[in-house]
C-alpha cells in the first residue's frame, strides 16, 4: 500500500495495487498493466490523452443530436425536473462520458455511487485539458433489464429490505405499487434523525410520488447528483429507439452481432480469458407490457417471440420495428451498441466484469460501423468507518490482513493472544523418536513388524492432529471478544470474502454524513489513478 497519503474532512485515502487484493480478475488487471494480450480487443487506451483523437472519430460519426436533446428534454420535462446538462448537450462541441446500471432499489450496492462518481470527475479532468469542448457525465438506466431478483433488494448493516412486486417484463416500466411498505421497514431500520428524515422523504418521493421505477430512478439519481451536472437517460424511449432502426434492421436480417464475435471470442479464449457473454442469432427482445422475451429465428424465416405464440414474417417484423420501434430492446450483446448510437459519447465506465464483456464487442462495433468508446475502469473502493478502524488497531493488524484467508488469520491472532503453545510440536518429536526406537527394535526381532509400527504412527499423528484442532476450538472460545472483532471488522469491509462495494448501500454513510459523502469521495477519487482506493473514515 502506498505509504502516503490525501486527508480531507471525510476522509484518509490510501490506495493498493489491484492485483494485491485478490479479489479482482484478470481482465482488469491484464488491461490496466497494458497486457498486449488484450490489444486487440479495444480501441484507444483509458488515458487523458486518447480522447483527442476520440473526440475526432466520434464528431465524424455522431448527427442525432437534435433528436437525442428533444427526447431527453421531453423525459425531463414529464418528470418536472430541470437540468443545465441539456443546454449544453445541444452544442456540437459537447460530448458525454457514460456509466450505466439497473434500476436497483434505492441505488442497490455501493458501486452505483462510484461509476457515476467516476464519470463526473472524468469530465472535470478532460474539461481542464480540453477547454474549448464540454463533457457531461451521463447515467444510463437499464431500465429495459429484466432481472427482478437482482435489482429489488439493498442491504443494510441491520438486514436486508426488499421489494415484493409479482411484476413481469422490464424493470424500469414496473409499477411501483407496495412501496409503502419498504418505506415503512426502511424507517423502522434507519430510527429517528435529520439525516433519517432527509433519506426517508428521498425513498418517499422517488418511489412512491412516481409511477413507476424508472421515473422513480431518474430522480433519485437527479436528487443525488444533479448539482453535479449528471444527465440520467432512459433508453426506452420510441424517439431514441426510432434512430437505432436501422441497426436493429440489420440485425434482424443479416446478424452481424454473431457473426462478429466468433473469431473475437475464439481470439480471447486462446488468449487465456474467460468469456462473459455468448451471442444469439438475434440479439434482441420483444417488449411489451409485462413482457420481455428474445426474438428467434426459424429454419424457414418466421420470427417469433419467445414463449409466446407471437409470430412475424420477415416484411411483418421489420414493419412493425419501424412502426413501433419502442417495441424492440437490445439485449447485453446490443444495449452498448444501442447507446453509442444515440449519444455523442466517448468512454464507458463500468466494473470489472463490466468492461470484460466490453472487449467481445469491439468486432460488433466495427460491423455496424459505430465508433467504440474509451473503456474504462470505475473507482473501485473500500470505506473503513470509524469504529472498524478502532478494531483493528485492537487487533493489531493493517488493511492488508483483511484480504488475507479468513481463517489463517484469526489464527495467528488466537495463536499469539494465548500464553500457552496450541501446537504439539515437542510432542510431535518425541513421539517420532519413540516409535523409531520401536521400529529399531522389532526390525531386530522381525523385519515384516516394519509396517505395524508405521501405520501405529501414522493413527498417532492423526490423534496428536485431532487434539491441536480441539485446543485451538477451546481457545477460540476463550478469545471470543479477539475472534468476534475480527470477524465485524471483515464483515464491515469484505463482507461474505467479497468487495464491500457490492454488498454495501450508501444509507450508513448518509446516515454519518448526509449529502456531503458524496462531496467527499468527489474530492478524493480519481478515475486515471488506476488502484484499488482504502478511504478511513475521519469522522461526521
Amino acid at each position: 500500500m502506498k505509504t502516503d497519503e490525501i486527508r480531507t474532512k471525510q476522509f484518509i485515502k490510501r490506495t493498493i495495487p489491484y492485483g494485491d487484493t485478490g479479489l479482482f480478475g484478470k481482465f482488469p488487471i491484464d488491461y490496466l498493466s497494458g497486457n498486449e494480450k488484450l490489444r486487440p480487443f479495444y480501441n484507444r487506451l483509458p488515458a487523458i490523452d486518447s480522447f483527442e483523437d476520440q473526440i475526432v472519430e466520434k464528431a465524424k460519426s455522431y448527427s442525432h443530436r437534435n433528436v437525442l436533446v428533444a427526447a431527453l428534454t421531453a423525459q425531463y420535462s414529464a418528470a418536472k425536473l430541470k437540468t443545465p446538462a441539456l443546454d449544453l448537450l445541444k452544442s456540437d462541441n459537447s460530448f458525454t462520458i457514460t456509466t450505466g446500471h439497473q434500476v436497483c432499489l434505492f441505488t442497490g450496492p455501493l458501486y452505483f455511487f462510484y461509476k457515476i462518481i467516476s464519470a463526473i470527475n472524468t469530465c472535470t479532468q478532460l474539461k481542464d485539458r480540453y477547454s474549448t469542448y464540454d463533457f457531461i457525465p451521463v447515467f444510463w438506466m437499464a431500465t429495459e433489464d429484466h432481472d427482478f431478483e437482482e435489482a429489488n433488494h439493498f442491504f443494510l448493516p441491520s438486514g436486508k429490505i426488499e421489494w415484493e412486486s409479482g411484476q413481469g417484463g422490464a424493470l424500469g416500466r414496473m409499477s411501483t405499487v407496495a412501496m409503502d411498505e419498504v418505506a415503512r421497514e426502511l424507517k423502522d431500520k434507519i430510527g429517528i434523525g435529520y439525516s433519517s428524515g432527509q433519506l426517508i422523504d428521498l425513498f418517499t418521493t422517488a418511489y412512491i410520488k412516481h409511477k413507476n421505477i424508472g421515473d422513480a430512478t431518474r430522480y433519485l439519481v437527479h436528487k443525488l447528483f444533479g448539482d453535479y451536472g449528471v444527465l440520467v437517460v432512459d433508453g426506452d424511449d420510441p424517439k431514441l429507439k426510432a434512430l437505432a432502426i436501422p441497426a436493429f434492421e440489420k440485425e434482424l436480417t443479416e446478424h452481424p452481432a454473431q457473426k462478429a464475435m466468433v473469431q473475437t471470442n475464439k481470439a480471447l479464449t486462446d488468449a487465456g480469458y474467460n468469456l462473459q457473454v455468448s451471442p444469439h442469432q438475434i440479439n434482441l427482445f420483444y417488449l411489451d407490457d409485462e413482457l420481455r422475451e428474445r426474438i428467434e429465428k426459424s429454419d424457414d424465416g418466421e420470427y417469433r417471440v419467445a414463449r409466446t405464440n407471437k409470430t412475424f414474417t420477415k416484411s411483418e417484423i421489420l414493419a412493425d420495428l419501424r412502426t413501433h420501434p419502442e417495441k424492440y430492446s437490445p439485449n447485453v450483446i446490443l444495449r452498448p451498441l444501442y447507446q453509442e448510437i444515440i449519444l455523442p459519447n466517448l468512454a464507458y465506465f463500468g466494473g470489472g466484469g463490466e468492461l470484460a464483456y466490453w472487449f467481445q464487442l469491439k468486432d460488433v462495433f466495427e460491423a455496424f460501423d459505430v465508433p467504440f468508446p474509451v473503456l474504462m475502469l470505475r473507482n473501485s473502493v473500500m470505506i473503513v468507518p470509524e469504529q472498524t478502524k478502532k478494531n483493528m488497531d485492537w487487533l493489531g493488524i493493517d488493511i492488508m490482513a483483511v484480504f488475507r484467508d479468513a481463517q489463517e488469520l484469526e489464527d495467528e491472532l488466537v495463536l499469539a493472544q494465548t500464553a500457552d503453545t496450541l501446537e504439539l510440536e515437542s510432542e510431535r518429536e518425541r513421539l517420532e523418536s519413540l516409535f523409531l526406537d520401536i521400529e529399531n527394535r522389532l526390525r531386530k526381532i522381525e523385519p515384516h513388524l516394519e509396517q505395524s509400527v508405521r501405520s501405529a504412527y501414522v493413527r498417532a499423528e492423526r490423534v496428536l492432529q485431532s487434539l491441536e484442532k480441539k485446543m485451538m476450538r477451546a481457545e477460540r472460545r476463550k478469545q471470543d471478544v479477539l475472534v468476534n472483532r475480527l470477524h465485524q471488522v471483515r464483515e464491515s469491509l469484505v463482507p461474505r470474502n467479497g468487495l464491500q462495494e457490492r454488498n454495501m448501500n450508501f444509507v450508513p454513510l448518509y446516515l454519518e454524513y448526509g449529502n456531503g459523502f458524496v462531496n467527499g469521495l468527489i474530492g478524493v477519487l480519481d478515475p486515471f489513478e488506476f488502484e484499488f482506493t482504502v478511504l478511513e473514515m475521519v469522522g461526521g
